[in-house]
């Protein structure tokens, strides 16, 4: 299948091909200086280090991993040391002799303790196993957020080819009209045409240079948008490698549910199934509190004071204390709070499965919409390249009557009209099938290339 995609009556190539227009798309927009050419896959990588939806989304997945982390140091005892030193005034009872005193007193107390959770009515380990999910759910939305932005980059980057082919073909159709405009002259030099065609070759020419204008403004638009989505600054200058699009007719073999079976692994669909699975942990997590729990406890302490005369490294020993204990917690009566806990987490669970079950429905929705769209795509464009090639018949035909001074400029402009209006349906045509193409593979887990 030809691409029909370019304008005809160049000198010496009234048909220009595809490759022919890349080059030429290539060589319009090349600086003067060495500069970097982003290809699409530079664009990609760019994105996922830059781009602030992935940044904020990465943040996310180590916020999960540090959270799944301290769940697991949970497992761990806890000991903490007290130092305190105090001066006393007055009467008081002297902590190392227990006698009554009234008299100015300065000691010191040392304390060091341990906490073991021996049982803790399984908290910690629903806590960990909830943290398991959660992390696996961050992962899963980080894919997600990598998924989404990737195919924005693809679409602004199939944006700005498309821009600037547009940007092409005009100023093409502009130095085409100069030269009609030239040729009118001659006919009218000649008594062939008239005056009135000689102007309205003019108002065509006219209202070329005011498209060019505005297909050159899309085209920095399209770059601008580009820069923001890579992360690059508004200011810098960015210059896209031209590739030629990879733009083949859908694979017919290729059935719709095979396409929604690949899509099955989608990380929206993972994230989902994961919240289900912490929605269940955090029932279990509720419940631990109204069971009992056992720790075991242990102390080491020592203190010293000016009431007695023994010096500071023999009292530190002489008072040296150790504690061992077990301390266990039993709720009797909570106010049936264990009531409310388990019907709140039986409703997580349900809203989590139907949360699940919505997203899957819009995932068999997406999918099957872009497999649908990129039919259809393929074929309006099929559609549009003989639409095109008819016009460009017409046009050629009408561009030889009026240099014979058969017909009028204004006849020829409508002509040519028309086949201006079918190549810009067909280049947009073009790179809407192959987005398109982009999205279905995507969903069938295959790469973003162009």
């Amino acid at each position: 299948m030809k691409s029909s995609g370019c304008f005809p009556g160049l000198p010496g190539h009234p048909w220009l091909s595809g490759t022919l227009l890349a080059l030429l798309l290539a060589l319009s927009s090349r600086p003067a200086g060495a500069q970097k050419r982003w290809t699409l896959a530079d664009c990609l990588a760019q994105a996922q280090q830059h781009n602030v939806a992935m940044q904020l989304a990465r943040v996310a997945q180590d916020k999960s991993t540090a959270q799944l982390a301290g769940a697991h140091h949970l497992f761990l005892p806890t000991i903490d040391a007290r130092v305190r030193s105090a001066s006393n005034w007055g009467f008081l009872v002297d902590p190392s002799t227990n006698e009554l005193s009234n008299r100015f007193n300065f000691g010191n107390q040392a304390a060091l303790n341990l906490n073991l959770n021996v049982f803790d009515g399984f908290a910690t380990v629903n806590l960990l196993k909830l943290r398991r999910q959660q992390a696996a759910e961050a992962d899963y939305g980080y894919q997600a957020s990598t998924n989404d932005v990737l195919l924005g980059v693809t679409y602004a980057f199939l944006q700005v080819l498309l821009a600037q082919e547009q940007l092409l073909h005009s100023r093409q159709r502009a130095a085409l009209l100069v030269r009609q405009e030239q040729k009118v002259k001659a006919q009218l030099a000649r008594g062939a045409l008239s005056k009135r065609d000689l102007l309205a070759i003019q108002s065509q020419v006219a209202a070329e240079a005011l498209l060019t204008v505005g297909a050159e403004n899309s085209a920095e638009q399209a770059l601008f948008d580009l820069r923001q989505l890579l992360g690059l600054p508004v200011q810098e200058e960015m210059v896209v490698q031209q590739s030629a699009l990879a733009v083949v007719p859908a694979d017919p073999e290729v059935p719709l549910a095979e396409v929604l079976a690949a899509a099955a692994a989608l990380p929206e669909l993972r994230a989902a199934q994961a919240r289900i699975e912490a929605a269940g942990y955090v029932g279990q997590l509720s419940r631990a509190s109204f069971r009992p729990s056992l720790s075991l406890t242990g102390q080491l302490a020592t203190r010293t004071s000016n009431y007695e005369d023994l010096r500071f490294g023999t009292q530190l020993r002489d008072n040296l204390n150790r504690q061992v204990g077990v301390s266990l917690f039993v709720p009797l009566f909570n106010r049936l709070q264990l009531r409310t806990a388990d019907h709140l987490a039986r409703l997580e669970v349900v809203a989590a499965r139907l949360s699940y079950q919505q997203v899957a429905r819009d995932v068999q929705a997406k999918v099957a919409g872009a497999y649908l769209a990129c039919r259809a795509a393929a074929r309006k464009y099929e559609a549009l390249q003989l639409q095109a090639a008819t016009a460009e018949e017409e046009y050629r035909y009408a561009e030889r009557l009026l240099e014979l001074g058969s017909i009028d400029a204004v006849a020829f402009g409508v002509t040519r009209g028309r086949l201006v209006g079918a190549q810009a349906e067909l280049v947009q045509a073009k790179y809407d099938w192959c987005f398109k193409q982009q999205i279905l593979a995507f969903y069938q887990g295959k790469p973003f290339t162009l």
